[in-house]
């Protein structure tokens, strides 16, 4: 029982009210009890004092026989007693039948008088019978346990209707404060008024909506956070790879060209005609030398300042450039190129940065179709602005493929051969180039070859 008494504000309020009021109550009956009846005998014996003296006066100029009825009319209507007695006589007034009843009134005046008629000095003695007083005092002991037991019931009352309506708000904010904790913010305070429980309710409600916007802002932090470690575990990934590919391409032609320079000069069989395998080495020694400026190319992209080098460049001429550079190998397989940039745009970009990725596009475009096929260049205008689309025909890529064609060192040739594709570095070249300057870039097979689309804008 003490414990929950401990654990619970509403009963201890509850006795606390209660307490308070029923012993304020009892002692305010108490001091009721022990003051009113003196206070009362106080103020009824002044009264009769200031009568007595009215009495006197008038009776100083009244006859004997009048005084006499005017003395008994006098302790008729102030409820009191009187002794009128010369040295002969002794009339008494009021309900007073001896001395010792006189001598224990509550309160006796004595005074003399002379009246008009008469020279004779005539001792007068009035005494207050009243026991209104000790009448007060019997009937509120009388009472007692009745006021007692009204006092109980309303302190009850009251102590109930306190802890109900002081400890119901502050209940509901301490249920509130448990859902906080547990971080809910589904909720609303909803009391209202304009004391300290009020303002306390207006706080949580303030508070629990900054609350919820932080909590908010940290999720999607959190999730921005999440997605970039994602990010960055990818791009580690896919450093490891790249360079674990690079590895294996550098290997492969290092080991080839290293072959064949040691058995030229130990002079073994065939490898003695140099001239037959200087060409070979040279050509090994391109490859080796193309692959290494792709990487170079790379690492310099991924440490470029690139708004510190972005110029204004038109799309139409540096197209024409790039076909003008890809034209001999155009002419070699008999490829018709047909460009179709009616109007022109310009491009905030790395100079360099942006023909290559160009170059790389076009090249493809020319280098993987079949002899006598057609290249289109066209740019078109669409929802997201203007897409330059490369189309080659004549050529396809297995769909398998297509999702890895801007992997590193990817090549839809499984056989991996130089003389039907390149270092494997092109379209991964163009991704980080397009991915750089944050523009959008697909590759898909169409009905009559494969194309390239670039959004500009």
């Amino acid at each position: 029982m003490r414990k929950k008494i401990k654990n619970s504000l509403s009963i201890k309020v509850f006795l606390w009210v209660f307490s308070a009021l029923t012993i304020c109550s009892m002692l305010i009956y108490g001091i009721v009890l022990t003051v009113l009846p003196r206070q009362y005998q106080v103020t009824s014996d002044k009264q009769l004092d200031a009568n007595t003296v009215k009495l006197v006066l008038k009776l100083q100029d009244m006859r004997y026989e009048d005084a006499i009825d005017e003395i008994s009319n006098f302790c008729i209507q102030n409820n009191s007693a009187a002794i009128l007695s010369d040295n002969n006589s002794v009339i008494r007034f009021g309900k007073i039948n001896s001395e010792e009843q006189l001598i224990t009134a509550t309160s006796s005046i004595a005074t003399t008088v002379t009246f008009s008629d008469s020279e004779t000095e005539y001792a007068l003695v009035i005494s207050s019978l009243s026991q209104t007083a000790d009448i007060i005092v019997d009937i509120m002991l009388r009472f007692l346990p009745v006021v007692f037991a009204i006092i109980l019931s309303l302190s009850f009352l009251s102590a109930f209707i306190c802890s109900k309506i002081i400890v119901s708000p502050i209940a509901k904010i301490s249920q509130i404060s448990k859902r906080m904790t547990s971080l809910d913010m589904t909720w609303k305070c909803d009391i209202k008024s304009n004391d300290e429980i009020g303002i306390l309710a207006s706080s949580l409600n303030t508070m629990a909506d900054r609350l919820q916007d932080t909590m908010e802002e940290l999720t999607h932090a959190n999730y921005r956070l999440t997605v970039d470690v994602k990010k960055f575990k990818a791009l580690e990934e896919q450093r490891r790879n790249f360079f674990a590919a690079v590895s294996h391409e550098l290997k492969t032609p290092l080991t080839i060209l290293k072959g064949q320079i040691e058995n030229m000069i130990l002079g073994y069989g065939d490898y003695q005609n140099h001239k037959k395998y200087l060409p070979e080495a040279l050509k090994a020694t391109e490859n080796i030398e193309h692959l290494v400026n792709e990487i170079i190319t790379i690492a310099k992209m991924e440490n470029i300042d690139l708004q510190e080098t972005l110029q204004d460049v038109s799309l139409k001429q540096t197209t024409n450039d790039t076909i003008q550079a890809v034209l001999p190998i155009a002419y070699n397989k008999d490829i018709t190129i047909h460009q179709n940039i009616s109007s022109d745009i310009i491009l905030s970009v790395n100079p360099n940065l942006w023909m290559k990725a160009l170059s790389n596009i076009i090249g493809n475009a020319v280098r993987h179709s079949p002899c006598k096929e057609d290249v289109f260049i066209f740019l078109q205008a669409c929802e997201k602005g203007n897409v330059l689309i490369i189309n080659n025909t004549g050529a396809s890529i297995p769909e398998s493929d297509l999702p890895h064609m801007f992997t590193p060192f990817y090549r839809a040739d499984k056989s991996r051969n130089k003389a039907t594709g390149g270092s494997g570095l092109g379209l991964y070249v163009v991704k980080t180039i397009l991915d750089l300057h944050g523009m959008t870039y697909c590759i898909k097979n169409t009905e009559n070859g494969v194309t390239f689309f670039l959004y500009l804008d």
